[in-house]
């Protein structure tokens, strides 16, 4: 079957536009201008007119959380609360849905926003909300959890003793909260997080299933056709498997995912993929799912003062951030997921950790060579040092343009003005020749990739403008970029004869839209494979 789409702006190339497309099947067979591709469609053509709009290749994120971006239906949203007192409200509010739940869970607080007292909720607050079912509420990044009494003492840890014996005395203190007794406050950073999030119930398959559709579906709704997403860690992959193969065999909304795959903290949970025969590039779902690289962890998060920096942190000489695994143990990760043929991708925010990851990875791959393109992910602060050693090794960006949105509020203060001058460099990346791709981590920012772009193209503002890219970079960043990241270049990222018609029309031409008026464009429809995904 063959498919026209005509009377469009079609972007191929960086100033390059034609007029046309012709789809024969799932892929591209020629674009040109309306009368070229006219002649070459054959009689019985499926004709589509664009109306004018931009005709762009799929976005392709590289880097969110399919699953947890369909479960917010199962956990109390307290995203964009301006207040302690506000997100106390908003959680009793929310109480009667879970009236049932022995444990409520609740995802999106930045304390950073909060106009009375810039922390994070403890038990005393959440206390506030319930004392009979236990409260477990996320920051926005996920990488720090408060807790109510409940919680804590449903965990065992509700008195400076349980700190000092079991599973919390394997953790670093800087990652549990105490009061001047020595008693738990009911906040849980990095790692340690875990001893309280593991009473979080599990969804059921159908709510796994129901989780990523959901997920897909909204992706599809912003134009994007495929993803990187991380939604397992080694011991649910089976249950993640068979919830991904119900969701594309089961005929809804579906977009192309390599999974990221996660392990334990464990070494030797590398092996649960090395026994299944699996490696980057196995095919899952054939066209729709398939193994990506490894991800593992070095630090925290910024606005949880939990990146791992060089030096204090400018707002708090008492901490450096906290490191998620030592130097040596990630580096015996990194040996054994390379010599597996896996991928690495290495969540990396404060330029100690980014310094770490890289050490490790020299160790690996030799200078200037890095066939199975491993990657660090976020890479946000960072001096100039780093990002040569980035380009010079061929090290891939994995980036988040639209963190910048609320990070910008807080990078002088937490690392001063020197080192903020050279971090969040998407620019400076560009210039040192980084391969380099976007995505949003969706939950913790919007999954519109226009809002990512609006970013990175106007750096909210000018917010150091040197470090900002132009429209064709973060078009390309967003589409070919994350397509070469995950080892699919030659099927995805451009619209072009032979790789695949996934493909977004916008109403606007973004190309030609001050940064600020990017995200006003909307998706006028999503073309997955030839076949309309979302819209028309």
């Amino acid at each position: 079957m063959y498919t026209s789409v005509f009377n469009a702006k079609v972007y191929l190339r960086r100033g390059e536009f034609a007029q046309a497309v012709l789809i024969k099947g799932d892929c591209i067979a020629a674009a040109g201008s309306n009368d070229a591709v006219k002649r070459l469609a054959p009689g019985g053509t499926r004709r589509i007119d664009a109306g004018g709009g931009l005709l762009l290749p799929g976005f392709y994120d590289c880097h969110l959380h399919l699953s947890m971006v369909g479960g917010r239906a199962r956990a109390i949203n307290v995203q964009g609360v301006a207040s302690l007192d506000a997100l106390i409200e908003r959680c009793r509010g929310e109480l009667p849905k879970f009236a049932g739940n022995a444990v409520i869970a609740g995802r999106g607080y930045n304390q950073e926003l909060f106009s009375d007292e810039k922390r994070f909720p403890n038990r005393h607050d959440l206390d506030k909300v319930s004392v009979r079912q236990a409260l477990i509420i996320s920051r926005v990044c996920g990488h720090v959890v408060s807790c109510n009494s409940k919680a804590l003492e449903l965990a065992g840890l509700d008195s400076a003793e349980s700190l000092k014996m079991g599973k919390a005395a394997a953790f670093d203190p800087a990652m549990i909260d105490t009061d001047a007794s020595g008693n738990p406050l009911g906040v849980f950073r990095e790692n340690a997080a875990s001893l309280i999030r593991e009473l979080i119930p599990p969804p059921d398959a159908a709510g796994k299933k129901d989780a990523i559709e959901h997920g897909m579906g909204e992706a599809l709704r912003h134009g994007v056709t495929a993803a990187a997403s991380m939604d397992t860690n080694g011991v649910d992959f089976d249950d993640t498997l068979r919830a991904y193969k119900s969701v594309i065999e089961g005929g809804g909304p579906k977009i192309r995912v390599t999974l990221q795959c996660g392990i334990k903290r464990e070494p030797e949970n590398i092996a649960c993929y090395l026994d299944r025969g699996l490696k980057t590039g196995s095919e899952l779902i054939g066209g729709w799912l398939k193994f990506g690289p490894l991800k593992f962890f070095a630090d925290g998060s910024l606005g949880g003062r939990t990146a791992w920096l060089r030096r204090p942190y400018h707002d708090d000489p008492s901490t450096f951030g906290i490191p998620a695994e030592k130097a040596e143990v990630l580096e015996d990760l990194f040996v054994k997921a390379h010599r597996g043929g896996f991928q690495i991708v290495v969540h990396a925010i404060g330029d100690a950790a980014l310094d770490m990851v890289l050490s490790g990875y020299e160790k690996i791959t030799a200078p200037g060579s890095n066939p199975l393109r491993h990657s660090a992910l976020h890479c946000q602060i960072t001096d100039m040092p780093l990002l040569r050693r980035m380009g010079d090794n061929h090290i891939l960006a994995l980036v988040q343009p639209g963190f910048l949105k609320t990070d910008r509020l807080i990078l002088r203060d937490r690392v001063g003005g020197a080192l903020a001058s050279t971090s969040y460099a998407w620019g400076a990346m560009e210039k040192l020749g980084i391969r380099t791709a976007y995505g949003t981590d969706c939950p913790v920012q919007p999954i519109n990739p226009l809002e990512g772009i609006a970013s990175a193209v106007g750096r909210e503002g000018g917010f150091y403008p040197e470090h900002s890219v132009d429209t064709y970079t973060a078009v390309d960043a967003y589409t070919a970029g994350s397509a070469y990241a995950n080892f699919d270049e030659n099927r995805l990222g451009r619209i072009a004869p032979g790789l695949l018609a996934d493909m977004v029309l916008l109403d606007k031409d973004i190309f030609t839209l001050p940064p600020e008026a990017i995200p006003s464009a909307a998706v006028c429809w999503t073309m997955s494979g030839g076949e309309m995904a979302y819209g028309a």
